[in-house]
């Protein structure tokens, strides 16, 4: 059986306390395998999972399909020229795109040290 990849993401305090929902946060902590005041300190901000706790979140992420549902926000007035319009778009979600990766990078570097 091939080894399932599991997402990587970084963990930003929003995203940590989205994918605790209506858990407590003892519930959710002993679901990630860390202490009550390790999670509360990663939801406020105060300090980041390393690179154990970010791959137990991503686990958890990934058997919940906790970003399944996502889609890009944003707004933009398309006024005459679809394919122009279309063009621009693209352009602005691939350069998202790639800040995004390179972010990632970042991050997984900065945890790797």
């Amino acid at each position: 059986m091939p080894k399932q990849e599991t997402i990587r993401s970084r963990w930003t305090p929003r995203l940590i306390k989205q994918l605790q929902g209506n858990r407590s946060l003892a519930g959710f902590a002993t679901l990630v395998g860390a202490t009550r005041n390790t999670v509360w300190r990663w939801e406020t901000g105060r300090s980041q999972p390393n690179a154990t706790y970010s791959k137990r979140l991503s686990t958890i992420a990934q058997r919940e399909h906790f970003l399944k549902d996502w889609k890009l926000v944003g707004s933009m007035t398309l006024l005459d020229d679809v394919e122009g319009a279309q063009a621009a778009i693209a352009e602005l979600f691939f350069k998202s795109v790639k800040r995004t990766a390179r972010q990632l990078t970042d991050y997984e570097q900065h945890t790797n040290q």
